[in-house]
Parts: C-alpha cells; structure tokens; sequence
C-alpha cells in the first residue's frame, strides 16, 4: 500500500509522532516475527554446499520480509497519524500482532514454493512437499486466512479513526484519505475471500496447472482495485478542495 498521501507534506497532520508504549510492543513483535522468518530456515550452515543451498532461500525471505515490512510501515503510518491509545486501538493493535506472528509460517512457505515453481527450484532453499490436493488447499487456505485477517483489522483500525473524525478534528481532506484507506484494505479482503473461495473449489482429478494456480493468482486484482480507489479519492480530495460558490 502507497502511504505516501499520510505525509505531512500532503496535508495530513501527524497527530501520534512521539511513539507510545503500544507502538513500542508492535515493534517488537514486527521484529520478532522477523527472527522467526529466519528460524524457519533451520540449522546454521556448517559446510560451504550447506551454506549454497541456505542463500538459496534467500529471495524466499526477501520477499516475506518485504511484505511484513510493508504491513509494519503501513501500523506506524496510522499510528502517526491518529495517535489514538484507545481501548478499540489497543485490541486491533494486539489482534495484528498476533496474527503476524501466526502468519510468519505460511507466508515463508509460500513465498519459498512460488519462487521454486517460478525459478525451476534454482531458488529454493528445501522442497515444499505437496503429495495431495488437500495438502495443496490446506496452505492456500492458511495464506488467505493470515492474509485476510491483517488487512480486516488494518480496516477496523481505519474505520476506527474514521469515528473519532470529530474528536481527531479530521479535516475535510483527511476524513476523505481515511475513508479511501479503509476502502483499500477492504478490497484487499475481498481478494483474500475470493482466493479462499476458489481454494475451497479446487476440483480433484487431472486439470490445467492454472486452475491449481488460480487461488494464488487472484492476488493480482490487488494492483487495479488499488489503483480505482485511488483513482477515486482523487475525485473525492478535488471536490472537497472546490471553493464552495454558493
């Protein structure tokens, strides 16, 4: 998610700049998931062909990294940004970090089985062993759930602030950001529905790749649903920004 809209520079005054106990807790937890991400490889290398097939791993890594990263920046922007310590914030902060930390295992491992389909295996640090069709259900289905339960409570905590507009003194430019942000999110969850959904309908026997691929595949409509939301706010941030000649 693009959250560059929340600078300052754009308008968007940064009510929750000193960091608070509960940003310090979600820190930790962001960096201890990050340890486990690297625990998950296993044992420290003792041989140099050992050490070859650990870096293999490496773009795997990169790459669950790069996404708990995003969702990190995207709880320090909001944080920022409301500074709200609140009961309701304090639980969906909570609920976030429980769930990343849950989400570390099937992120990894499904990061590490696209990345060896993709590469032929050349970028595969262990094989992912998929012998049957549940198996392969089951791991969408843990995806999805992770991925679906983040981006809910990043909107529950948009939607929260959304509620306080009048407490936070939201201006008319901020309110019309919060709403689209929680748009984004939502939209997000209906990718991760949808995938769910086509995990569940995964039909047995012998089919064409795509249809065992499609419940991953789906994750592509995030990039043009994005895109039409924020296409949306700019309309909405221009007609707030109108002068009223009434």
């Amino acid at each position: 998610m693009n959250e560059a809209d929340f600078s300052q520079e754009h308008g968007f005054r940064m009510r929750g700049a000193q960091p608070t106990r509960m940003d310090a807790f979600v820190d930790a937890a962001f960096a201890f998931a990050v340890t486990l991400l690297i625990v998950s490889v296993g044992h420290v290398p003792s041989t140099v062909p050992d050490l070859i097939q650990a870096m293999r791993g490496v773009p795997a890594f990169l790459a669950s990294f790069l996404l708990l990263a995003r969702f990190w920046l995207s709880h320090r922007h909001w944080s920022r940004c409301y500074g709200l310590e609140d009961g309701p914030s304090a639980r969906l902060s909570l609920a976030l970090v429980f769930v990343v930390l849950i989400y570390v295992y099937p992120l990894r491992m499904v990061a590490n089985m696209t990345l060896a389909v993709l590469s032929g295996g050349a970028l595969a640090e262990q094989s992912i062993e998929i012998h049957t069709l549940a198996d392969l259900r089951s791991l969408y289905l843990a995806f999805a759930s992770g991925y679906g339960a983040v981006v809910v409570i990043f909107t529950l905590l948009y939607r929260h602030a959304l509620a306080r507009a009048d407490t936070l003194q939201l201006t008319a430019g901020e309110r019309v950001r919060t709403r689209s942000m929680a748009e984004r999110y939502l939209s997000l969850a209906g990718v991760a529905l949808l995938s769910l959904v086509l995990a569940v309908l995964l039909p047995a026997g012998q089919h064409s790749m795509l249809i065992y691929w499609a419940p991953g595949m789906v994750y592509a409509l995030i990039y043009p649903a994005t895109l039409l939301i924020a296409r949306r706010e700019r309309a909405a941030l221009a007609a707030v920004s109108r002068p009223n000649l009434a």
